[in-house]
Order: structure tokens, then C-alpha cells, then sequence
């Protein structure tokens, strides 16, 4: 009996990590909203706000906790959250419980960011436009396409592209901080 009522306080305890400020909740949700509208999962977000504003690294549990979601969705969260480099595993504690922390380098997240999707998405619709332009007129004007303004789409693309690469540049030597 005693063995069944400690593991039910040890079970109260761990669900129960913090007091939730109503401020914190008011930030995760912003933080969700504003993470959602650049194409990211508004869990991304939430989970950020958390880890990034916590005293100490929190396990997946403490999120799940706090968030109030679930198991699935948290372990699919923490993937694409390590896999953009957006925050780290920083310590394993008893029984392989993984600890987590924001990145606290911000620019880092940022490129790694840029690199990883946006650049990805401006390569693609830069290919797409090669295969365009390399139509000769005729081919064009029977789809209904100005060929003038298809070339003037491919000329921004490229714009965009150089100006993304010299940001990522930048940005990874050094150039460029966030304070």
C-alpha cells in the first residue's frame, strides 16, 4: 500500500513541474502563431518558448506536461526541432531521459533555417524557371506565356537566391549578430 501511494506521488509530482504563469501560456501561444505564419508547426513554436525561457534543460515529459499534448506529437516536434538545429539535446539523465535546450545561438537556428528550406524552395522554382525559359517563343505564347515576364520571374528568382546565399554567408562567418 505504501509502495502504491508513493509511486502515485512520484506520478502527481512529475506532472505537475511548475506553476504555469498565465503570461508564459499568453507567450506560447504567441510564439506558436508567429512560428506558424513563417511555415512552421505551431508546436515548434510552443515547445521553443518554453525550453528557451526555462532556468534548466526539460525532458520531453515536462513538455508534454506543460503543453498538454501528446507523446506522438511531442516526439515528431523535438525531431524537427533538433533537425533544424532550433535546440539541442544537451544531457541524458537516469533511465535515458534526454534533456533539452533552446539554441541559444539565434543565428545559427536562422541559417540553418534559410539553408535548409528556403534555399531549398528557391532552388527549385529556379530549376523549374530554366526549364521555362529554355522554350523556345512559340512554345510559350501557345501555353499563353510572356516570355518577357517569365524571364523577368527567373531574373528575381536569381536576385533572391544570390541575396539568400551572401545572408547565409554572412551570417555563418560572423558578420552578422544578433544582440
Amino acid at each position: 500500500m505504501v509502495k502504491s501511494h508513493r509511486l502515485m506521488k512520484l506520478k502527481k509530482d512529475f506532472s505537475t513541474p511548475h506553476k504555469t504563469m498565465p503570461e508564459l501560456k499568453e507567450l506560447e501561444e504567441l510564439v506558436g502563431n508567429f512560428i506558424q505564419y513563417w511555415g512552421f508547426k505551431k508546436i515548434h513554436g510552443r515547445i521553443w518558448a518554453h525550453l528557451y525561457t526555462s532556468q534548466s534543460p526539460l525532458d520531453s515529459q515536462n513538455l508534454i506536461s506543460r503543453l498538454k499534448v501528446s507523446k506522438a506529437l511531442m516526439s515528431l516536434a523535438i525531431r524537427d526541432l533538433i533537425e533544424y538545429e532550433v535546440i539541442e539535446a544537451v544531457s541524458i539523465g537516469k533511465h535515458g531521459v534526454t534533456f533539452y535546450q533552446a539554441n541559444p545561438d539565434i543565428m545559427v537556428v536562422i541559417t540553418n533555417v534559410l539553408r535548409k528550406r528556403e534555399a531549398v524552395m528557391i532552388s527549385a522554382v529556379s530549376s523549374c524557371l530554366d526549364r521555362m525559359s529554355s522554350k523556345n517563343t512559340k512554345e510559350l505564347e501557345q501555353a499563353k506565356l510572356d516570355s518577357e515576364k517569365v524571364e523577368n520571374v527567373k531574373k528575381m528568382t536569381e536576385s533572391a537566391q544570390n541575396l539568400l546565399n551572401l545572408f547565409i554567408i554572412q551570417a555563418s562567418s560572423g558578420s552578422i549578430e544578433f544582440k
